[in-house]
């Protein structure tokens, strides 16, 4: 049965969600503002329609499982955590790997469906919260949107290395460990096993953290790679024409 130590190691690990959440959300946003000045514009029907996929499967798949596993605890505080993880990143993969033309274009797509996706889930969780009167809830359900986005841009920074599996697979065990220890504790009502949830999901998060600059710096870079290349050639186009800043009046 789930006592103290369970109990104050769920409270312990939202704490450390919550101080790195706040943390991602400003380190994530700020790479969102660099790579929007120098990527290919995403189309808004675009990242509107694959949201809506996106969320569509998941809300299919995930309550499919849900009921699936309802009669039995251990499915539901170790296999569940992990078709969340695999059935979410997957769904806002698709426009990556289904979307025709320029990678870096497939890339702003993604991870605007991931942002989308992210404040969808969040103001549908916001209304049930707010019906139930749990403002400080809905507080953490803005400060954890990063989240869904860092996931995504670990499992593309993969993609773009020509390793998508490895990508989608660390991302989506990463998606798993983040949402384990609640299904954990909830399900298994385990001291010891939640504790153990508890480390193995924190040591999750932080890794996470520290993935974003990586993850988002590769796109970057290979965009700004991109604009001078096209400089260059631009350059090289009215040298050709005999046009040179020497030449002009």
């Amino acid at each position: 049965m789930a006592g103290v130590l369970g109990a104050l190691a769920l409270v312990t690990y939202v704490l450390v969600v919550v101080i790195v959440g706040i943390k991602l959300y400003f380190k994530a946003d700020s790479w969102l503002k660099k790579v929007d000045r120098v990527m290919p514009p995403a189309e808004g029907g675009a990242v509107a329609g694959y949201t809506i996929i996106a969320l569509a499967l998941s809300i299919i798949i995930e309550l499919g499982a849900f009921y699936g596993f309802r009669n039995s605890p251990i499915l539901l505080a170790f296999v569940f955590p992990l078709i969340v993880g695999f059935t979410e990143e997957g769904s806002k993969l698709l426009p990556y790997f289904v979307w025709k033309g320029d990678v870096l274009r497939r890339w702003r797509l993604s991870i605007k469906v991931a942002l989308s996706f992210a404040i969808v889930e969040a103001v549908l969780y916001s209304i049930f919260l707010l019906l139930a009167g749990n403002i400080l809830g809905i507080i953490l359900r803005v400060i954890v949107i990063m989240f869904h986005v860092s996931f995504t841009a670990i499992a593309l920074w993969g993609a773009l290395r020509g390793f998508a599996l490895e990508g989608y697979l660390k991302a989506s065990i990463l998606h798993a460990l983040y949402d384990a220890p609640v299904f954990v504790l909830l399900a298994l009502r385990s001291d010891l096993v939640t504790l153990l949830t508890v480390l193995i999901s924190t040591a999750g998060v932080i890794y996470t953290y520290n993935s974003v600059d990586w993850a988002f710096r590769r796109p970057y870079k290979m965009a700004m790679e991109r604009i001078e290349e096209k400089k260059r050639e631009a350059q090289q186009f009215w040298e050709d024409m005999g046009i040179t800043g020497d030449s002009l009046p």
